[in-house]
């Protein structure tokens, strides 16, 4: 009996297959096919041998190149070759290469005869020079470009495909560790078919180095972290640091008291009016060390120490000239017990200064004896700029005065720049001075004062108010931790430096580690409706471009609808494992689970049936927020849930005794309505006829009246009227964006929807910065000019679905689309989002300082409720009842069980804040009702309460 192979092979008379049992043994594969396991490996031989030999082999084969492997028909000895079962995933080039990269490229011979294994990776376009230049990939284990190239072969041309074989990845890396190239080559057919050929070529080498340099900088991140000391020692250099910034204080402490010294006198001692100043200028100087060593310290690890040598020189002399003879000596006098590297990064400037002259010989002791010293220059910067931050806001409540007779000044920081130059653009920095008494000193931004002098350079308009220096720290800062630059914050004193925290990535944008990775991700965004630019000249471009496609902006505006009995497990683990679950909700959500994966599940398909509640979606994540170990897509039939589909990343199969669980999982959840009915397949239209009166009609749902479409569109017109005052409120809030934003509110409110909930964040804390209050927000955002206008029809279920944050059908989806409809949809969806964003910012200094100062009744009762949802024990919070107390003090008097108080009605726009109200009675009970304690900000509930009331701060 024939036995059916993987790839439309059979096998020839006289030929048996085997499979190994679990201890290794051969098993004979006989009978019907539905007997072994689709796509398992096999031995294939004559049926009289012994296949105890080959069983052997192919078990080493499976267990180094996997299953696929096992496809490529490799002889095992004997008579006999590897082969695997009908059922197999892909095709036999997968198989090739897989078995190539195991074997090495001393045995390829091994996988027969060379014509047909290069007929099987390149196809059509497997010439004599395309199979020299595969050879030399081979023999230089080039095993991704082996693999780009048999996936491009449908593609390009040979002369092509020469030039895809000859890329090299660095050192250290794979761009194509995983993934097939089958698969690869159905993605990039998606994506790539429309250009011509020559353009394909571009975008696939862009493709490469897109990932090449996505993994270089990732390795270059890890050698430069690897370079410094430890955080560990850390706090030791800052208590050598602070000990020795503070000796000056504690000296003249002691030289203007008299012995003995008590502890009231040193209580009443006051420091002179400079020496804030003075104090600051040291920071200064240490700022300026630290920026230099850092910035060495990176070119010296990107690039080698010759390099670095050579390109930072200028800048360690000038940040030499910071520290005099007697300052770096000081720095670097040992003191007993304490850390054994100086007090201050100048010492170390100072002693690269002295090595790396250019009369001065370089040896392997002298590269030793700088990285050493180098080594440092993060735990240093780390330091200065903590030490730095507190300072500055110390002239909040004490403005500098009395520097020398003048405005405060730092000779070293104009010598330093006009070495080193900046790194942000003067005229864009927008941080406010440091007040200084001095009828001199800046109180304007830099960058009004470089628009106001355009004549002069911004070196001579620079004071060190400005805070550039300590910005410039953060940016040397920032490559330690993975970033680009530090996001700056600007605040009236001082300066938030975001330098430590990677931007949260884009869950649509495709991911960049792999190959396979980032063209799955763009033909997931393709398959959404997104459309591949005529032109393009870079991968990168190509991407950008499909993201903002109005297809894939339209495919996320939409939440699935989730039963509840599946709803309550978000979050949860499932039982018998650790993997929590994580559902999904929206369309944005799925396809970066797909991004990551390198699976099918953001293909539309999964995404409607998932909008339409035919399909639940799920990530199984190894802890919240972890790595994804496995998606799932859970359906209800008749009897309950069922598992359809479980998958690992790049559709792997998962371990049976987790099948098991999840299965078990899935069944025993509760089914608490009836199943939908499984739509039957739509029929296959019949040839359309050009006589378009015997068309049928085709099956919608139900339209809307052109009656109440003409009514909806009068309302929106009026309600729109109304909501000029938010719109002006969102043009003001766009403008922050720069060339991102257009002077018309409707592009504001486009430009805005496309943020992100963190950016939106961002956003928001920058302009209450800057002087747009939290009320005026709230105020805006409770403007819906669609809620409004489908509120004064009167009830209509059709139309009431426009109100909520849930999907809708197709007919309103048309609906919202229209000219006269859509802004007044735009300003609605703002509006949510916004709220969304105002509630990731509960706890937020700037936001409660703006509620603080502008506060509303309706703001701080969500305020105020979110924080009793939502806050961890370790939050800074004030408890304002004791707990299971409803009556809240102050006046006016409320209570928190009155349906119609100010608690009960602020409970929908505490959810809007993305506050947990179902818990809120619980929380009142167990701990009462509490409220931020910066909101406050020492003030006493009732008179905060009183103040909230007032008439004169009513909006």
């Amino acid at each position: 009996m024939s036995t059916r192979l993987a790839f439309g092979v059979v096998t020839e008379p006289g030929m048996r297959c085997w499979r190994a049992a679990p201890g290794g043994d051969p098993v004979p594969v006989d009978g019907p096919a539905g007997v072994h396991p689709p796509g398992a490996p096999v031995v294939v031989g004559p049926a009289g041998a012994d296949p105890g030999a080959a069983v052997g082999q192919l078990v080493l084969l499976v267990a180094g190149g996997t299953e696929v492997a096992a496809g490529a028909g490799v002889h095992l000895g004997g008579g006999f070759t590897s082969a695997r079962l009908d059922g197999a995933a892909g095709d036999r080039r997968d198989a090739l290469l897989a078995a190539a990269r195991f074997l090495g490229p001393h045995a390829t011979d091994r996988l027969g005869d060379r014509t047909s294994v290069l007929v099987a990776l390149f196809g059509l376009s497997a010439t004599k020079r395309v199979g020299a230049a595969a050879a030399t990939a081979m023999a230089q284990e080039q095993w991704g470009a082996l693999q780009l190239a048999s996936a491009v072969s449908d593609l390009l041309g040979p002369e092509q495909l020469e030039r895809v074989l000859e890329l090299r990845a660095p050192e250290g890396t794979d761009p194509f560790p995983r993934g097939a190239a089958s698969t690869l080559s159905h993605h990039l057919s998606a994506v790539l078919s429309g250009f011509p050929r020559p353009r394909r070529l571009t975008l696939v080498v862009s493709l490469w180095e897109h990932v090449c340099g996505h993994l270089l900088a990732e390795r270059r991140l890890a050698a430069l972290v690897a370079a410094q000391t430890g955080v560990d020692q850390l706090e030791r250099l800052r208590e050598r640091y602070d000990d020795h910034f503070d000796e000056p204080l504690a000296r003249d402490v002691r030289r203007s008291l008299q012995d003995p010294i008590r502890i009231a006198e040193v209580a009443r001692w006051r420091p002179p009016a400079w020496w804030p100043a003075w104090e600051l200028t040291r920071l200064v100087n240490d700022a300026i060390a630290a920026t230099a060593l850092l910035r060495f310290a990176r070119t010296m690890s990107d690039e080698g120490f010759a390099v670095a040598a050579r390109r930072h020189r200028e800048e360690l002399d000038a940040a030499d000239a910071c520290l005099s003879k007697a300052e770096w000596r000081a720095a670097g006098r040992r003191v007993e017990g304490a850390y054994d590297h100086p007090a201050r990064p100048g010492r170390y400037v100072h002693d690269l200064c002295t090595v790396l002259r250019p009369d001065q010989p370089v040896s392997p002791s002298t590269e030793a004896y700088v990285r050493e010293r180098v080594a440092l220059a993060r735990n240093y910067g780390l330091v200065v700029l903590a030490t730095a931050r507190l300072a500055t806001r110390r002239v909040e409540r004490e403005p500098l005065s009395d520097f020398h007779g003048g405005p405060w000044q730092v000779p070293a920081l104009r010598r330093w720049r006009e070495v080193s130059g900046f790194r942000r653009t003067p005229g864009d920095w927008e941080q406010p001075p440091l007040p200084d008494r001095h009828a001199d000193a800046p109180n304007q931004t830099l960058a009004r004062r470089t628009a106001a002098e355009p004549d002069r350079s911004p070196v001579e308009l620079e004071a060190p108010h400005d805070l550039l220096w300590l910005c410039d720290l953060a940016d040397a800062l920032a490559p330690f931790y993975g970033n680009q630059s530090a996001r700056v914050i600007y605040e009236p004193t001082s300066l938030d430096l975001r330098y430590d925290t990677p931007p949260e990535p884009d869950p649509t944008r495709p991911s960049v580690e792999t190959v396979p990775l980032a063209a799955a991700g763009v033909a997931q965004l393709v398959a959404f409706g997104g459309t591949p630019p005529a032109r393009c000249g870079s991968w990168g471009e190509l991407v950008d471009a499909v993201l903002a496609d109005t297809g894939v902006v339209q495919a996320d505006t939409d939440r699935f609808p989730l039963p509840p009995e599946v709803a309550e497990w978000d979050g949860r683990a499932v039982p018998g494992t650790d993997l929590v679950v994580e559902l999904g909700r929206t369309a944005r959500q799925v396809v970066g689970w797909a991004n990551y994966m390198g699976n099918c599940i953001g293909q539309p398909w999964y995404v409607e049936g998932a909008r339409a509640g035919k399909y639940v979606l799920m990530a199984l994540r190894d802890e919240p927020g972890g790595r994804i170990a496995a998606n799932v897509d859970i359906r209800r039939r008749f009897g309950g849930w069922h598992v359809e589909e479980l998958k690992g990343r790049f559709n792997e199969p998962l371990a049976a005794s987790l099948r098991e669980h999840v299965e078990r999982w899935a069944r025993s959840l509760p089914t608490t309505a009836r199943p939908p009915v499984v739509e039957p397949a739509p029929p296959v239209p019949p040839p359309r006829s050009r006589n378009t009166s015997h068309r049928r009609p085709t099956r919608r749902t139900p339209a809307l009246t052109t009656e109440t479409r003409g009514a909806l569109a009068t309302e929106v017109a009026r309600t729109l009227t109304a909501a000029a005052d938010a719109r002006r409120t969102y043009l003001a809030l766009a403008d922050a964006l720069g060339h991102r934003a257009d002077p018309t509110p409707e592009a504001a409110v486009t430009a805005l929807n496309r943020l992100s909930r963190t950016e939106l964040a961002d956003l928001l804390r920058r302009a209450m910065s800057t002087g747009l209050t939290a009320r005026t927000l709230w105020q805006a955002t409770a403007t819906r000019p669609l809620t409004a206008a489908v509120t004064g029809l009167g009830p209509d279920p059709q139309l009431a679905r426009l109100t909520v944050d849930a999907p809708l059908p197709r007919a309103l989806r048309i609906l919202v689309r229209q000219p006269d409809i859509a802004p007044a949809r735009g300003l609605d969806v703002l509006a949510r989002s916004l709220r969304a964003a105002l509630g990731t910012l509960a706890m937020d200094g700037t936001l409660l300082r703006s509620v603080a100062e502008h506060p509303s009744p309706e703001l701080v009762c969500a305020l105020v409720v979110r924080t009793t949802c939502d806050s961890s024990p370790g939050e800074e919070v004030t408890p304002l009842t004791a707990p299971g107390t409803t009556e809240v003090p102050g006046f006016p008097p409320s209570d928190l069980r009155d349906d119609n108080g100010p608690w009960r009605r602020a409970l929908p726009a505490a959810a809007e804040l993305a506050a947990r109200v179902e818990l809120f009675d619980r929380q009142v009970a167990a701990r009462g009702l509490c409220a931020p304690r910066a909101l406050l900000a020492g003030e006493d509930w009732p008179t905060f309460w009183q103040r909230t009331h007032r008439p004169d701060r009513r909006g």
